[in-house]
């Protein structure tokens, strides 16, 4: 059940990291759309810094959680060696159960933030584009990532799985 729900939620993520690079696509083209203004008509597009600012955020939001489930982060394994198997699968189990853990906190106060956010009317200076969409979009993104080390937590606890040996 774990790895049909886990397959699903892949090509939720997939989609979700398609979308971000949209963003980033539509970032590249207004970049060129700023250089193009600026060198032939001398007229810069003055809320590019802050366009470019929310995107990110955007982009980060929906390649994040992908990157995790992918495992396209960098990890360091340096305690392979040192623990037996069923001994490291716990201390996969603790690390990304921590991680879910932690994460799931940043998520709430993330939430919170973008809720005084929107209270308060919180915007960007000069195009005064409201911060909390933005806001939220880490907030969803670091739950998913949550979940994303919670099936991993659960996953470290399986036994490995040997290949039976054809004998004849």
């Amino acid at each position: 059940m774990l790895d049909a729900f886990e397959r699903g939620f892949e090509r939720f993520l997939r989609l979700l990291a398609y979308a971000g690079g949209l963003v980033l696509a539509g970032l590249a083209m207004l970049v060129l759309y700023e250089i193009f203004m600026r060198y032939f008509f001398g007229r810069p597009f003055r809320g590019g810094f802050e366009m470019t600012e929310v995107a990110m955020s955007v982009i980060v939001a929906c390649g994040l959680p992908y990157t995790a489930i992918k495992s396209g982060h960098v990890a360091v394994d340096i305690f392979s060696r040192v623990f037996d198997r069923p001994a490291f699968r716990w201390l996969n189990f603790a690390v990304h159960g921590l991680g879910a853990a932690a994460l799931a906190l940043l998520s709430w106060q993330s939430a919170k933030h973008a809720l005084s956010a929107l209270s308060y009317g919180d915007v960007t200076n000069m195009m005064r584009i409201p911060l909390y969409p933005f806001k939220t979009a880490i907030a969803i993104s670091a739950a998913l990532f949550a979940i994303v080390l919670a099936i991993n937590a659960l996953k470290a606890l399986r036994p490995a799985v040997t290949p039976q040996e054809d004998t004849v």
